[in-house]
């Protein structure tokens, strides 16, 4: 594969990316007990934080010489974590627990419905 064409494959990839974590993520940061960040600011919030982690993991991570399994644990952990921790830094009224889960949730649902639809192509 070209280096374009593995661009405009990652392009693809974090457009599915944030259609599926950000209507799973923007609900899960509300604040506890606290008023909420509105809800743009979380939405925006999670755009930054898949800005700050996907391409890292799309290209770097993916080029580790580990066996491929590896490879998408070490990427998927530091999806979770680098983006729960700048959930935590960025929302004061949510606790890092939830910011864990709301990584943790939209992270799994992007993995999965990814994992599908490249089983549906390689299928077809």
């Amino acid at each position: 594969m070209t280096a374009v064409g593995f661009v405009l494959l990652w392009l693809r990839a974090f457009a599915l990316t944030l259609l599926v974590e950000l209507p799973v993520a923007v609900p899960l940061l509300r604040a506890s007990g606290r008023p909420d960040a509105p809800t743009w600011r979380r939405a925006a919030l999670v755009l930054f934080a898949n800005l700050a982690s996907h391409p890292l993991l799309w290209f770097a991570l993916s080029a580790l010489p580990l066996p491929g399994p590896w490879t998408l644990v070490v990427s998927e952990t530091w999806a979770v974590l680098a983006e729960a921790a700048l959930y935590r830094l960025a929302l004061d009224g949510v606790p890092l627990r939830r910011c864990v889960l709301a990584s943790l949730a939209a992270n799994a649902a992007s993995l999965s419905i990814g994992l599908a639809l490249r089983s549906l192509a390689h299928a077809v």
